[in-house]
C-alpha cells in the first residue's frame, strides 16, 4: 500500500516538474520574441543632470548578445552608499521594450581597463550603482565597436 502511494507521489512530482519546466521555457521563448533594443546617446559635457540633453545617438543595439551584456551589467551592479557627487555623465542608455523605456545615466572611463563604470537610474537620480570591472570592459568593447 505505501509503495503505491510513494509511486503515485513520484509520478505527480515528475508531472509538476515537467509542466513547470515547459512553462518556464515558453515564458523565455515569448520574452525573446518581444522587441527589445538599447539606444546609447552621447551627452553634452559640463551640464548638470537636470540640464542634460541628448546630443546624438551613438549606437542602437538590437542583437540579443549585446542586450544581454547591458542587462547583466545592470543586474550585477552594486549600490554605492552615501551621497554621490558627480560630473556630467558620458552617456544616456535607454532600454526599450514593448513600447516602454527605462533610461540610465552612465559614467565610464574609456582609458582605464581597471575602473568601474557607474550609473544612475534617470527616475531615481539620488541612488548610484557601480558596475564590475568585467561589465565595464564589456560595455566599453561594445561602444568601441560602434566607433569603428
Amino acid at each position: 500500500m505505501w509503495k503505491s502511494r510513494i509511486l503515485f507521489l513520484a509520478i505527480v512530482l515528475l508531472f509538476i516538474t515537467t509542466w513547470s519546466s515547459n512553462a518556464a521555457k515558453e515564458a523565455i521563448a515569448q520574452s525573446a520574441k518581444e522587441q527589445e533594443s538599447i539606444i546609447v546617446y552621447t551627452l553634452q559635457k559640463d551640464t548638470t543632470l537636470p540640464q542634460l540633453t541628448k546630443e546624438d545617438v551613438l549606437a542602437t543595439f538590437k542583437d540579443k548578445a549585446d542586450i544581454k551584456i547591458f542587462n547583466n551589467a545592470i543586474h550585477t551592479s552594486e549600490k554605492i552608499s552615501g551621497i554621490v557627487n558627480t560630473a556630467s555623465p558620458n552617456y544616456e542608455v535607454a532600454f526599450q521594450k514593448d513600447g516602454t523605456e527605462k533610461s540610465y545615466y552612465l559614467w565610464i572611463n574609456p582609458n582605464d581597463p581597471t575602473s568601474n563604470a557607474m550609473y544612475i537610474n534617470k527616475d531615481d537620480p539620488h541612488t548610484a550603482y557601480k558596475l564590475s570591472v568585467n561589465s565595464t570592459n564589456s560595455i566599453k568593447k561594445l561602444l568601441m565597436k560602434t566607433k569603428d
